[in-house]
């Protein structure tokens, strides 16, 4: 995976910074179809989560095997 950039803006302070950050959000989510957990959580109005999954790893290996035979075969 690669390193994501880092970018500073000097934003006027006649401009809410928390504004440019959620317009900024909105961009990545309706240009690159990059979501943050944030956004998610406030769209779907998740204030905590409530309990811990578990996921087995075996379990996922098995899915990702099988999913990779599947796309094989196509």
């Amino acid at each position: 995976m690669t390193k994501p950039n880092t970018i500073i803006v000097k934003v006027p302070a006649w401009i809410s910074g928390d504004r440019v950050m959620e317009d900024v959000e909105r961009l990545l989510e309706e240009k690159y179809g990059v979501v943050s957990v944030g956004s998610l959580r406030k769209k779907f109005k998740i204030k905590s989560l409530r309990e811990d999954v578990e996921v087995s790893e075996r379990e996922i290996l098995a899915l990702r095997e099988s999913e990779k035979k599947r796309l094989q075969d196509i």
